[in-house]
């Protein structure tokens, strides 16, 4: 009897313990639930708070984009206008026409250096945080190969026009011009020419030369503007199409 008694005792024991043990792992089990919960929470704050960042820099680099094209287009113009200022001079040289003022007029425009300046304080910002925060690879390669490369080059094509201006031409068109600041110009420069400088410059055939060489070096960086503008209205097409999909979401 004592046995049986003792024996009962320890199984009572060993059900308690037991209880205890389901008790704790129980107890452990919804403390790791927990934990995985708030971390999961966690992350999608994370995410949330993420793709709403990016939202925001993209629209920036947007609205940045569209202030670039009014620019660079006007620069096109500008220098689609140069280009046929400098085919009318050619022509009126070698044709060695009466002097006129479309002459001036299209002499003062030899002077003008249209200089794009891009709007980078929303890529800036992108690089701040982190470019791979940009979810799509598609529009980050694309946003990123047009402000490090394409403008880069861009900003490179610019600089050299604006130095062969300053050693070459610049002092070859002072030679025959006096050019005067006037704000009610389109361009802000008047070229005055002398009957006297006229004609000698009729007669200088390496002015004709530098003439051409200004040409050419317009003709290169208008290239270069359009490869400009082709590229924003690419990044402006993709990045309407991402940020639409970012605010379905």
């Amino acid at each position: 009897m004592k046995f049986f008694r003792k024996f009962r005792q320890l199984l009572l024991s060993e059900n308690k313990i037991s209880k205890y043990l389901l008790y704790a792992v129980g107890e452990i089990i919804l403390v790791v639930v927990g934990i995985l919960i708030a971390l999961q929470i966690g992350q999608w704050t994370r995410e949330s708070e993420n793709r709403e960042l990016e939202l925001t820099i993209l629209k920036e680099i947007e609205s940045n984009l569209n202030d670039d094209l009014i620019q660079i287009q006007g620069d096109i113009s500008l220098m689609q206008e140069m280009d046929r200022a400098c085919v009318k001079l050619e022509n009126d040289i070698e044709n060695k026409s009466t002097l006129t003022s479309d002459f001036s007029d299209n002499a003062s425009l030899l002077r003008v250096m249209p200089h794009y300046q891009p709007n980078r304080s929303g890529y800036d910002l992108l690089v701040s945080k982190g470019i791979s925060m940009v979810s799509n690879d598609n529009l980050r390669n694309s946003i990123s190969t047009h402000y490090e490369n394409l403008l880069t080059y861009y900003k490179r094509y610019e600089d050299e026009r604006f130095m062969f201006h300053i050693n070459i031409s610049e002092p070859r068109l002072l030679e025959y011009f006096s050019f005067e600041f006037d704000l009610n110009n389109k361009y802000y420069w008047v070229a005055n020419i002398s009957l006297d400088d006229y004609d000698k410059m009729l007669g200088d055939e390496s002015f004709a030369k530098v003439l051409k060489a200004i040409e050419s070096e317009n003709k290169q960086v208008l290239s270069r503007a359009n490869r400009v503008a082709n590229s924003i209205e690419k990044q402006l097409n993709i990045l309407s199409i991402e940020i639409q999909s970012l605010e379905n979401k």
